[in-house]
């Protein structure tokens, strides 16, 4: 009975042991992403591993598709592969700004970064793409999702569902990048704030100077040569009055 028990329990712990490592396998198998500056606003550089390949099928491209929230985006040079981007025409949102202005604002958005391979990436093994970009304006906890189209000699895997708050993450999530609160900046872009804050620092440093009472060894040393010469004098006088009383 005792070594039924044992069989029983050896055989429970093992196929918990492969769930949880079928789990964790299962959830490192995706296309990840690591950003360097996850505030909002600021510039960072994020990291996608792409640790296999389509069902066992050899990696020949990925595209990642930029959302319209980013405007521009630079790509890291993986030896291994090309580079390139599409884009589309693009026009800076101002509410004051005329016609000519706009005109001047146009320019053109990334809208996705291709990345090919100069020879197939075996589906066992992994590589990383770094992208540059600013990351949008946003609260903490918002998200930045940039879902890629991984293409490889047989298939292909688009990693692009969403991961709703309070749900089991889907089958493939798109790599994303939650936001946290923005850095506090003073001043302004041009450099007036800094120079502004620097000028009661300098006011209050004038002041302090000239209120700055004198240099407590230089009244030292007016004492102390007062004191040696009413010392003198005061030598001078005895000894005078020793000699008128000698003479008397």
């Amino acid at each position: 009975m005792q070594k039924r028990l044992a069989v029983g329990g050896a055989a429970t712990l093992g196929v918990a042991a492969a769930l949880v490592l079928g789990t964790a396998v299962s959830a490192s198998a995706h296309v990840s992403a690591t950003a360097t500056s996850t505030a909002a606003n600021s510039y960072t550089t994020v990291t996608f591993s792409v640790p296999h390949g389509c069902d066992g099928s050899p990696t020949t491209k990925l595209q990642f598709h930029v959302p319209e929230s980013v405007i521009e985006v630079t790509p890291t040079v993986n030896p291994n592969w090309t580079i390139t981007k599409a884009t589309e025409p693009y026009s800076a949102p101002s509410a004051s700004a005329g016609a000519e202005d706009e005109a001047e604002a146009a320019a053109e958005r990334v809208t996705s970064v291709t990345y090919t391979a100069k020879t197939p990436l075996p589906a066992d093994e992994r590589d990383t793409f770094s992208l540059s970009f600013a990351l949008p304006d946003g609260k903490a906890g918002d998200t930045v999702a940039m879902p890629v189209t991984q293409t490889c000699e047989q298939g292909s895997t688009e990693w692009d569902q969403a991961q709703k708050a309070g749900e089991a993450e889907p089958e493939h999530p798109a790599p994303a990048v939650t936001l946290t609160s923005a850095v506090a900046t003073t001043g302004d872009d041009d450099g007036d704030g800094d120079a502004a804050a620097a000028e009661p620092t300098a006011a209050a440093t004038s002041s302090a100077a000239a209120s700055t009472p004198a240099d407590p060894d230089l009244v030292g040393r007016f004492l102390g040569l007062g004191g040696l010469l009413l010392g003198a004098v005061a030598l001078v006088v005895a000894v005078a009055s020793r000699r008128r009383g000698s003479a008397k």
